[in-house]
């Protein structure tokens, strides 16, 4: 019966049936998910802590023209003048009757000064505790001035108009001395917070009367404030601060970072010592260096705008860290490696209410900057 053709035909059929099957079975084994076989080229993760490799801090007397607030007093670690200048024609003077000094605070403790003529020429831009303008410093720091008191008060309301003593104001109108102006200098403890010809419905104004109830009113045409640091302590070398002005600058080493890499996160931490303040919310603001620091003269120039700014807290019950989100600074220095100049940790503004931070350069309070970085997926083709 072998031998029939029918039988051999289906003994045929039943053999290619089962190799077809365990073909099947063996290829159906071996099959994987779709994109199972693409696993290695899924982008990878990984975190990084860095601390500087580079860091120094420095204290310099800086401009502050540029606020809208200034700030005049003193206590035992900070004094502050106010200096002034009218636009005065040569004749304002001329048949007056009274001249008085109207000043606008925005808040102040009972504080006594006197004003006095400068006798030097400054420029707002560029004036502070030791420069008159950018090249010429002053012969005394703190601002140039004659022995002779112009007048004075002390602050106790919203605004304070102050007399002047007439005889004695040539120094405001003669040519040769009209753009020195004048010299606000406290007399005892306390600050008070002055507005400046920011807003011109607050600025500084100097009122002439004349007979028949004409007067003329100036307000100031340039104006800032003199910051200087009284009782300094050595307790940090690392500094954050405004009014004198301290910078902190760090460079954090970031050449392991390929280039190619995506920063997920980067999160600039630290914990402050706080030296000084006068309020509770502090501005901290990170400058990124356009060229490489000098230690020597502390000179490098930084970007005119922030790269992040926090508001720091000063918590009266626990410390409080400070930090920044740094992920499109650090993006851009690890596509362009040469530009890792580092940075300058500032208070923002820098003419700000006086306050001091000290940093620590070791241990866990120090800064310290925490990395999340994917890099982009293998080539599929080459491993």
């Amino acid at each position: 019966m072998s031998d029939h053709p029918l039988i051999a035909h289906r003994s045929l059929l039943l053999g290619r049936f089962c190799v077809s099957f365990v073909l099947f079975f063996l290829s159906a084994c071996n099959t994987l998910p779709v994109g199972a076989d693409q696993l290695d080229r899924m982008p990878q993760a990984d975190s990084l802590t860095v601390k500087p490799d580079s860091i120094a801090g420095y204290g310099r007397y800086a401009a502050l023209g540029a606020a809208d607030i200034m700030y005049l007093g003193k206590d035992s670690q900070y004094q502050s003048r106010v200096i002034l200048r009218f636009a005065l024609p040569d004749t304002a003077l001329d048949s007056a009757l009274s001249a008085q000094l109207i000043l606008h605070r925005k808040d102040s403790t009972a504080m006594t000064f006197v004003i006095r003529p400068c006798s030097s020429a400054w420029n707002s831009a560029a004036v502070s505790w030791r420069m008159a303008d950018s090249v010429t410093h002053w012969l005394t720091p703190g601002g140039d001035y004659w022995n002779v008191a112009l007048g004075g008060g002390t602050f106790t309301g919203e605004s304070l108009v102050i007399e002047l003593d007439l005889g004695k104001l040539d120094t405001l109108v003669q040519p040769s001395f009209k753009q020195n102006g004048v010299l606000l200098f406290p007399q005892d403890s306390g600050f008070v917070a002055l507005y400046s010809g920011y807003a011109a419905a607050t600025a500084p104004r100097l009122r002439i009367k004349y007979s028949g109830n004409a007067q003329s009113v100036y307000n100031s045409l340039d104006d800032a404030h003199l910051v200087d640091t009284i009782a300094l302590g050595r307790a940090s070398a690392y500094r954050i601060g405004s009014g004198m002005v301290f910078r902190t600058y760090l460079r954090f080493p970031l050449e392991c970072i390929s280039p190619a890499a995506t920063i997920a996160e980067a999160e600039l931490t630290f914990l402050p010592v706080v030296e000084y303040r006068r309020k509770d919310t502090l501005r901290i603001g990170v400058r990124r260096l356009l060229e490489p620091f000098a230690r020597a003269g502390h000179n490098a120039k930084f970007a005119d705008e922030a790269d992040a700014v926090c508001r720091y807290v000063v918590s009266p019950e626990s410390d409080s860290v400070a930090t920044f989100d740094l992920r499109e600074l650090v993006q851009f220095w690890t596509a362009h490696p040469d530009s890792n100049f580092g940075l300058l940790l500032v208070a923002e503004p820098e003419h700000s209410m006086m306050f001091r931070l000290g940093l620590a350069r070791t241990g866990p309070a120090a800064p310290t900057l925490r990395l999340l970085y994917v890099m982009p997926p293998n080539d599929r083709f080459f491993h």
